[in-house]
């Protein structure tokens, strides 16, 4: 009878142990389908394009007697209006958020005084510039709250588009972030000659782009539960400007895209399918143009684009999902996403716009920089 006893209870212990993993396994399962079903993100359709690309201004510049170009920056703090009514706060070079575009020649030499007034250290690196190790504003060359950096160096490289950012040891990403970002553009006795758009801001257009995230009025900086990559944001903006919009007045315009994102990586191509013209890269501008639909750039990567449009129409430039990778990368580390990222809106009547052909530009090339 005892036996017997026993042999129930221990019964019902089986069935209600049984009973608890099942349902653990459901929750969990269930928990699981949830984060990989929430995991994608896309904009694509949502948004507003209600506001006029911002284009940082060309950086003004002084020249020594000895013919030195001369560059100022300031880290400074400040506050940015990304959505009306709501006062983010952002750190910039010369601003509040983002930095002016430096541009210099080939051949030219150049010095930029850089001053830090923010309450911690930070730092300016060149990216994609080949200069000598002690002027490359790397972790180990971080400047002081209250200091200052100057280094000078001979631009020795064809044209391309570069950029500069902080780089120091382990906040980089925040740093980027909150707004401490810029484009150098580098020009060489060929470039100007180049059937290629190349008026600034108006047919030769800056594409810096970054993901973001607000948390209430100040900017997220938090990692997801799964991603491994770094931060992935919500949404993208362009220059500092969310829904951006950039107006069209030539039949061609060339966009010198960056991705100033610190993990996420974009499939760049439009929203029509429509092909563009490749003209460069990190390295400089290519030996010859070529049509493709899709440029992917990883973070710091740069690619220069010329774009054809009609008269009145609208095109969309899309960040498309990625299939590198497994099915885990692509869903957490922000493979599967998709955004609309900027609209670009032709006027009525277009300019004329030289033809870009084969054999233009005429640069090869060199391996780019360190980041």
């Amino acid at each position: 009878m005892e036996k017997t006893r026993g042999r129930r209870r221990l019964k019902r212990v089986l069935i209600t142990a049984a009973v608890v993993v099942g349902v653990l396994v459901a929750a969990v399962g269930g928990s699981f389908a949830w984060l990989w079903t929430s995991a994608d993100i896309s904009t694509v359709g949502k948004a507003r394009f209600g506001n006029a690309l911002a284009v940082p201004p060309l950086a003004p510049s002084t020249v020594d007697k000895d013919g030195t170009r001369v560059f100022g920056l300031r880290m400074q703090t400040g506050s940015t209006e990304f959505r009306t009514g709501v006062a983010t706060p952002t750190w910039g070079f010369n601003g509040g958020h983002l930095g002016p575009t430096l541009r210099a020649e080939r051949g030219e030499r150049v010095k930029v005084r850089v001053r830090n007034t923010l309450d911690e250290a930070s730092g300016v690196h060149w990216h994609g510039m080949h200069l000598p190790a002690a002027m490359d504003g790397g972790p180990h060359q971080s400047v002081e709250a209250g200091g200052t950096w100057t280094p000078r160096w001979k631009v020795d490289q064809p044209a391309a588009t570069l950029w500069y950012h902080p780089h120091p040891h382990g906040v980089t990403e925040r740093h980027v972030q909150k707004g401490l970002a810029g484009m150098f553009l580098l020009d060489d006795e060929h470039s100007g000659r180049l059937a290629l758009p190349k008026t600034y801001g108006v047919d030769d257009l800056p594409v810096m782009v970054q993901d973001v995230t607000f948390d209430g009025a100040d900017l997220d900086h938090g990692h997801g539960f799964l991603a491994n990559t770094g931060f992935l944001g919500e949404r993208t903006m362009v220059n500092g400007t969310l829904d951006p919009y950039a107006e069209v007045g030539d039949e061609r315009v060339r966009l010198r895209l960056l991705n100033a994102s610190t993990a996420r990586i974009y499939t760049f191509g439009f929203d029509d399918d429509r092909s563009f013209s490749l003209v460069g890269t990190d390295g400089g501008l290519l030996a010859a143009p070529a049509a493709l639909n899709r440029v992917q750039l990883s973070p710091g990567e740069r690619a220069e684009v010329v774009v054809t449009m009609r008269p009145g129409e609208r095109t969309v430039l899309r960040s498309y999902p990625w299939r590198d990778g497994d099915a885990w990368e692509r869903r957490f580390n922000g493979g599967d996403d998709s955004f609309d990222v900027l609209q670009l809106r032709a006027a009525e009547r277009l300019r004329p716009s030289p033809a870009v052909r084969s054999g233009h530009p005429v640069h090869v090339p060199l391996p780019s920089a360190v980041p």
